[in-house]
């Protein structure tokens, strides 16, 4: 008759094969095995009239009855329902066979765990002091090199997280606090850094909205000022032909100079948005992890990347082409006498109109005093 090994880490197991118990049958003398296994061995001692436990040597005069053990097959059949292991999970240290995920990982064993291995550490004194983490493919880089012990304090002075051993040694002295209540603090400060990058997502939109209905008032105004400056022109002499044409060519210069100017401005918002997702997605990162060491490295760079790298620009309230076209009108008036005098006022005209205000290094601001202002000017100089 075979001989059967209890496995005491593997109370699951079929004594006689040693796998996964198959179809569990529980005997009068209170072992279970596989019922195929079971058979095959009394199977066995038929020709001896009597029959034996595998596990406890318990005899019987008549081949015993088995019962099929409902609780056990319950419980392996929710072993077979567990998370399969997917590329980039932890696995079970102890599962054999398929591979299945862990939920746990024990910095004490230096192993991982899934739903039903983990138990006895929930179950056991024996495991009461072992320190239980979220599952980590790392173990080894929460365990001091030196002592192998877990790194669960964080030093101050050294900005690194140490053993209880390293606290009465080298780091004897030093200002020390749980690794996982700092790393709970700063990830509180690292919370207001995602706020800071969610405002800034949030104003950059905004600047960008405000900039592309701007951009459209700008575009529609110059297009106006042509097309009103083209009628006017057309009622003019042939002596100011020219003139028209100049005044045309400056309107869409700086049409397009300042537009152009509008889309770049909004072309590095929108990759400042970009920029500023991907570091969001870095500190989100540091915020789920409980691997304090991975936190630690990484929280330095993150907790530096709230700045903003395009500064806001004003967008000038002024967004009109129709002090050129007054003054075009005022030109008609004037004939070919003051069409000189008039054709470099037009200009400063066109270069006033500015999508952005207060930005000396892009732009020229808009002359302040309105419309009535210009008028009031021109006429000024009319009767000079």
């Amino acid at each position: 008759m075979a001989e059967s090994l209890f496995d005491a880490q593997n109370p699951l197991n079929c004594p006689v094969c040693l796998n996964l118990l198959k179809n569990p049958v529980t005997t009068s003398c209170g072992h279970s095995f596989c019922m195929d296994c079971i058979k095959r061995c009394w199977d066995q001692e038929v020709h001896r009239g009597v029959y034996s436990c595998p596990t406890c040597r318990t005899t019987f005069n008549q081949r015993p009855a088995l019962s099929r053990n409902t609780v056990l097959a319950d419980i392996l059949e929710g072993m077979k329902q567990k998370d399969p292991a997917r590329p980039g999970d932890v696995t079970c240290d102890v599962c054999k066979g398929r591979k299945v995920k862990a939920i746990k990982s024990c910095l004490f064993c230096m192993a991982s765990y899934c739903q039903t291995h983990i138990q006895p550490h929930y179950e056991s004194e024996a495991f009461k002091k072992h320190k239980l983490v979220k599952a980590s493919p790392n173990l080894q880089q929460q365990i001091c090199p030196q002592h192998h012990k877990a790194l669960e304090l964080y030093c101050y002075n050294d900005q690194k997280c140490i053993c209880v051993v390293c606290m009465g040694n080298q780091h004897s002295g030093h200002k020390t606090v749980s690794a996982a209540a700092e790393m709970a603090k700063k990830q509180e400060n690292l919370k207001k850094t995602r706020r800071d990058f969610i405002q800034h997502t949030t104003d950059i939109e905004k600047e960008i909205e405000q900039s592309l209905k701007n951009v459209d008032i700008y575009k529609r105004s110059a297009q106006a000022a042509v097309e009103n400056s083209d009628r006017i022109f057309t009622e003019i002499i042939r002596s100011i032909q020219k003139t028209r044409v100049e005044v045309r060519e400056e309107i869409r210069a700086q049409e397009n100079n300042e537009v152009q100017d509008a889309e770049n401005h909004i072309m590095r918002l929108r990759q400042e948005i970009v920029k500023l997702h991907k570091e969001n997605s870095k500190v989100e990162t540091l915020l789920h992890t409980e691997d304090h060491v991975y936190f630690f490295q990484n929280h330095d760079s993150c907790s530096k990347l709230n700045q903003r790298t395009v500064s806001p620009r004003e967008i000038n309230d002024v967004l009109t082409f129709q002090i050129v076209e007054k003054s075009v009108s005022r030109l008609k008036i004037q004939l070919d006498k003051l069409c000189q005098e008039h054709m470099g006022r037009i200009s400063l005209k066109v270069a006033d109109v500015h999508m952005f205000k207060n930005n000396c290094d892009w732009v020229l601001e808009v002359v302040p005093g309105g419309e009535d202002s210009e008028l009031d000017s021109d006429s000024d100089s009319d009767s000079d």
